[in-house]
């Protein structure tokens, strides 16, 4: 026999009661009565024998009472061996998607991934078609759908396993999108009823997620998450930040950014450079990231690491350092006047792009190929207009200030054009009317705290009579409709036309607060003062050094030697630390790190999954056994709804309570009174 709500069955633990109530509760048979009792002196009672249970038969009725309604309330029945009937194995698609990240390097996590890779293709039957992927930034394939249907049956759980033990946990980060969309783009190629997808990985909260939301997942397919357990250990991880890519105000400080994973148990930490014997303390709570200066570097350091200690995982504990270099940039300079002449513009240009202990501005009156940038205020003659011009088709920037109309001759050569109308504008002074704030050169101002260019007066300035022919973008205009810049394509480069000087004569730009923002924001749109990058996270392009055309030999962190091309980027940047490029007796350091995120180590909630469109499933046998017992607990409801043998049990009860009820009456009437006897 078998119940439906066996949890009712407690209730026959109700039987102690009555047991209880019949030890406790004993009325005397006869009673005598006596005139008086002064001549009797006390004497107290004797136990004879010990409390044992009467009524015996009155007991038992209502023990079986309590029973039977127990009973009764968790609906009994008598079952069958009903089987359900056996479906057809259907065609499936399997992936094994397996994380190969840094986080996965840490206590035994990448033996329990093997293990579980070999647990699903142990249970691969001959109809399944897997195909075995690993990811960390990117999605690899290692044993394709194509492969694994080429190979003899018995020998594709061998080959698979033989591939992926040549495989180890890499240092790059965790894109979990990119791998799970990157998978499930398999799918496309075949018409397969059953697609799934197992992902087998820590799930730690640094993964990215980006391309889940709104993924369109190809029909029938689901996604089983084979999170593998990892013990719970305080991480914490380091990140040294980019220095400031500004012209001005560069600071000599190192800046590095630090994570305390949401689960730690720690939160004070050691910061110091390695091999050093200074540490400075850090106070992280559990769940933060925050910015701190590190220690200041030994003196005539050019590369380095700096060490967090104080976790328990040393995974990520290191960050490596290269000292920037000093960017000298090149500004080709005519017609500005003198350094100390404060009527001029040269005055105003040195002191609005002054330098900085990284940053060096070296303003030259000729031009050469390594001037970055040229700013001209004066008529040129025509072999420099032909060399400028050549100059300006390579992809280089400058700056053509019309400071009178005789400058209509070079604008007009550096165009290419026969001639330009250049008029002087007549009036008081003008005004900035319009500015294009979508361009980069304004983007930085487009806010209203910093876009009012109303208050700089233009006393003198020009109109140029732009052809249409020439598609020029007037990024600013004069209150009159005039430009006041204008950009205008040459080749590769690019020519800014200003329509007005910033000499104290012609207008109040020099003296405007912006007036230094607007020149660096020209310098960085030309790509004059783009700062070298030496900080960046494996799997990053280390950029290639400007060589004069010769091969540029690259040296890794483990000493291994490759040799591109002038001008190719290096790729190979999978191990953290420092990477060395050199070109003509040059050599150029880059250091390289695990992203911050990898140190983030706390599991997400597949809930986070779920939420953005993930068709979340379960293991075909887990699957199967719910559905067993789905069945199970469905075919137990019939047969007791068929049976009904909780109303006999009810009607029993009943019985019994009655015939209770007529014994308990018939043992009180025995109960009598003996008059006494004189």
């Amino acid at each position: 026999m078998n119940f439906l709500s066996p949890w009712f069955l407690l209730g026959a633990l109700a039987v102690a009661a009555p047991i209880l109530f019949h030890l406790i509760r004993r009325a005397a048979r006869e009673r005598t009565l006596f005139s008086s009792l002064l001549f009797l002196s006390p004497t107290p009672p004797r136990a004879v024998r010990r409390r044992k249970l009467e009524h015996i038969w009155l007991l038992l009725l209502r023990c079986l009472c309590l029973l039977l309604l127990a009973v009764g309330f968790a609906r009994p029945f008598f079952a069958r061996d009903i089987s359900p009937p056996e479906t057809a194995a259907q065609e499936r698609r399997l992936i094994l998607l397996v994380d190969t990240s840094a986080s996965m390097r840490r206590e035994d996590l990448w033996e329990k991934a093997r293990a579980t890779v070999d647990h699903y293709l142990d249970k691969a039957t001959p109809s399944d078609q897997v195909a075995l992927m690993t990811f960390d930034l990117q999605p690899r394939t290692l044993v394709s759908f194509a492969d694994w249907s080429s190979w003899p049956q018995d020998q594709r759980a061998v080959l698979a396993r033989q591939r992926l033990a040549a495989v180890a946990p890499g240092w790059m980060g965790t894109h979990l999108g990119a791998a799970l969309t990157g998978a499930a783009e398999l799918f496309r190629e075949n018409s397969v009823t059953r697609r799934e997808i197992v992902l087998i990985t820590d799930l730690q909260e640094g993964a990215k997620l980006d391309g889940l939301q709104g993924y369109q997942w190809p029909s029938n397919t689901r996604v089983i998450v084979e999170r593998l357990p990892a013990k719970q250990q305080s991480n914490a991880g380091l990140e040294i930040l980019e220095p400031p890519a500004v012209v001005a105000g560069v600071e000599d400080a190192i800046h590095v950014r630090v994570s305390n994973s949401s689960d730690s148990r720690k939160e004070k930490f050691l910061l110091g450079w390695r091999g050093a014997s200074e540490r400075m303390e850090i106070y992280l709570t559990p769940g933060q990231i925050r910015t701190f200066t590190a220690p200041k570097p030994p003196a005539g350091l050019q590369s380095g690491a700096l060490e967090l200690t104080g976790d328990d995982l040393d995974y990520d504990n290191l960050s490596y350092y290269v000292a920037p270099e000093i960017q000298h940039v090149g500004i080709y300079c005519a017609g500005l006047g003198s350094t100390n002449d404060s009527a001029g513009m040269f005055y105003y240009l040195q002191r609005a792009l002054p330098a900085t202990p990284r940053w060096q501005p070296q303003f030259a009156p000729e031009l050469t190929e390594q001037a970055s940038f040229a700013v001209l205020a004066t008529n040129l003659a025509p072999e420099h207009i032909a060399a400028l011009r050549r100059w300006l088709e390579s992809g280089k920037t400058a700056l053509l200030v019309l400071v009178d109309t005789s400058a209509a001759s070079t604008l007009a050569g550096l165009l290419g054009l026969p001639d330009a109308a250049v008029t002087e504008a007549g009036g008081d002074y003008a005004l900035l009317g319009t500015i294009d704030f979508r361009h980069p050169i304004f983007a930085p101002f487009d806010d209203p705290r910093f876009s009012d260019f109303s208050h700089i007066h233009f006393w003198k300035h020009r109109r140029w009579d732009i052809p249409p022919s020439l598609h020029p973008g007037v990024l600013a205009k004069f209150d009159d409709g005039s430009p006041a810049l204008a950009q205008v394509a040459v080749g590769k480069g690019n020519l800014l036309v200003l329509a007005s000087g910033w000499n104290p004569s012609d207008s109040q730009l020099a003296v405007s607060s912006k007036f230094p923002p607007l020149l660096q924001t020209m310098l960085a749109w030309s790509g004059a003062s783009a700062p070298t990058r030496f900080q960046f996270r494996t799997g990053d392009t280390l950029p290639a050094p400007p060589s004069s055309g010769g091969p540029v030999q690259w040296r890794k962190p483990d000493g291994k030697l490759a040799t591109l091309p002038a001008g190719a980027a290096f790729e190979e940047t999978d191990t953290p630390g420092i990477y060395a490029s050199g070109w003509g007796g040059r050599e150029r350091l880059f250091a390289v790190n695990i992203p911050l995120e990898e140190s983030r180590i706390k599991p997400m909630p597949q809930d986070d999954l779920a939420h953005l469109g993930m068709p979340l499933g379960v293991d075909r046998e887990q699957a199967s056994a719910i559905a067993r017992v789905h069945q199970q607990h469905l075919q137990d409801a019939e047969l007791e709804n068929r049976q009904k043998l909780w109303r006999w049990l009810i009607m029993a009860a009943l019985a019994v309570t009655f015939g209770e009820i007529v014994l308990s009456g018939w043992l009180a009437r025995r109960v009598t009174t003996a008059p006494a006897t004189l």
